[in-house]
């Protein structure tokens, strides 16, 4: 029986070595064929979104938005940093958004005061002036950009006749099948108006 020895300074490790290198050097090649042309592992989930698209901007659609929309709130942080709720804590109005692109929006105080004459003709100063910070009515058409993630509303007759034929732009920061919100960059008082709302209920489903 013969025994072999290999000599200390036998070259045979380093070859092996070399080997194992190429042959590992040649399976991550082919994993990295065998993925999808310049998808990276882990970076799937980014190469997919749209180019130049948020994520939360990708899910707007005219389709998401159309129904009626009623106000849980309304904030204004006007230019010197302070933040006031126009329409009280509690404001009562909607938006509705057709699937014709038409829209109806209503938004009101709560605790505005009755006319004491219970002629709206025929109210005091200080009445009207209450009515008139207090309410804000409008229609038009509207339009989607889900690329900006914006819904741009096209005033055609507003009850602050200002926003005549103007076009108002609202930012869509959430939105969810009952919850929506959204920045206005130009309400009718200076500032930035910070907007939730929640989808109406079909008169079906309301409490009893």
């Amino acid at each position: 029986m013969t025994i072999h020895t290999r000599h200390p300074n036998s070259t045979r490790p380093g070859k092996d070595r070399s080997t194992a290198r190429t042959i590992t050097a040649a399976v991550l090649l082919c994993m990295t064929v065998a993925l999808p042309s310049g998808r990276a592992t882990g970076q799937s989930q980014m190469v997919a979104l749209p180019s130049g698209r948020a994520i939360g901007q990708s899910q707007i659609s005219q389709d998401r938005l159309v129904g009626t929309w009623t106000y849980v709130s309304v904030v204004v942080e006007r230019t010197d940093g302070t933040r006031v709720a126009p329409f009280g804590p509690d404001p009562k109005g909607f938006i509705t958004l057709s699937a014709d692109g038409r829209y109806s929006l209503q938004l009101i105080r709560r605790d505005i005061p009755k006319i004491a004459s219970n002629d709206r003709l025929s109210g005091t100063a200080e009445e009207n002036r209450a009515v008139a910070q207090g309410v804000v009515s409008q229609f038009g058409t509207y339009s989607v950009n889900q690329a900006e993630g914006t819904l741009t509303l096209h005033i055609e007759t507003s009850s602050f006749p200002n926003e005549n034929g103007m076009d108002q732009e609202r930012i869509i920061t959430s939105i969810s099948a009952d919850k929506l919100q959204w920045t206005n960059p130009t309400p009718t008082t200076p500032g930035i108006a910070y907007s939730t709302l929640r989808r109406a209920r079909d008169p079906a489903e309301q409490p009893q």
